[in-house]
């Protein structure tokens, strides 16, 4: 009788030592799964491509030189957009009113490079301010817009829709094509579309998807995201006023 008391009880311990290791074997390859997640996350946000930086810098610089009076705003406009890539976006999420700001800075910018009258037509329709997005989402295809694009563009060539519905957002850009590339715009060879893939699919998985349409002479891009996190107090407003 005590063998079988004890077999069991050290059967018991044996299973709970198992069950243990077990659990603790779990916990750390989720920790590290997720740290490989965010790690992956951090090096997809950072691929701002620094070329555009250079070339700002360069625009100022000629502004300053010329004593033009855009030179300050546009000092203003890159030390936002650096605020905002530096510290801004390492948060989960965003405001989507914050991340349009810096698409509006950023288009700002580069129309540093064209005539006065703005190449992009960006219009934002919705409450911009009532739900958060993961933040750098959309500046992959405004840097594959511009950078398929011709040479020269016309006022308004570049149409930039954003419009959210309750907690569905509704983005797209369009360009038109220069001269044709070696390989498809789906997949440029740059960090554009396959970076966006990429983050898509680990932040939005199920929430998601993103259409292209090629027709040869322009190139779009439509990105829809159900389920956008919207903060506690706009719920709470929400049903307040229901």
């Amino acid at each position: 009788m005590h063998l079988v008391t004890a077999a069991i009880f050290i059967f018991l311990s044996w299973l709970a030592r198992v069950t243990e290791n077990l659990v603790l074997n779990t916990i750390r390859k989720e920790q590290l799964e997720k740290q490989a997640v965010e790690a992956e996350l951090h090096y997809l946000k950072s691929q701002i491509n620094p070329h555009f930086l250079f070339n700002t810098l360069n625009n100022i610089h000629t502004l300053v030189y010329k004593q033009a009076a855009a030179a300050p705003e546009a000092v203003m406009q890159l030390a936002s957009l650096m605020r905002y890539m530096i510290y801004e976006s390492n948060a989960a999420t965003v405001p989507l009113s914050r991340e349009m700001d810096y698409v509006q800075d950023y288009v700002s910018l580069q129309q540093l490079r064209y005539k006065p009258s703005p190449v992009v037509d960006l219009q934002i329709e919705g409450e911009t301010d009532a739900c958060y997005i993961a933040p750098l989402l959309f500046i992959h295809l405004l840097e594959n817009a511009y950078k398929h694009s011709p040479a020269r563009l016309e006022p308004g060539d570049l149409k930039v829709r954003v419009e959210v519905q309750a907690d569905v957002l509704h983005f797209s850009v369009q360009n038109p094509i220069g001269r044709k590339p070696a390989h498809p715009l789906e997949e440029p060879g740059g960090i554009g579309l396959p970076n966006v893939r990429k983050r898509l699919a680990l932040q939005y998985p199920g929430q998601h998807t993103l259409t292209i349409q090629d027709t040869g002479e322009t190139f779009t891009v439509l990105l829809t995201i159900h389920g956008l996190h919207v903060p506690a107090h706009e719920i709470n407003a929400q049903l307040l006023h229901h």
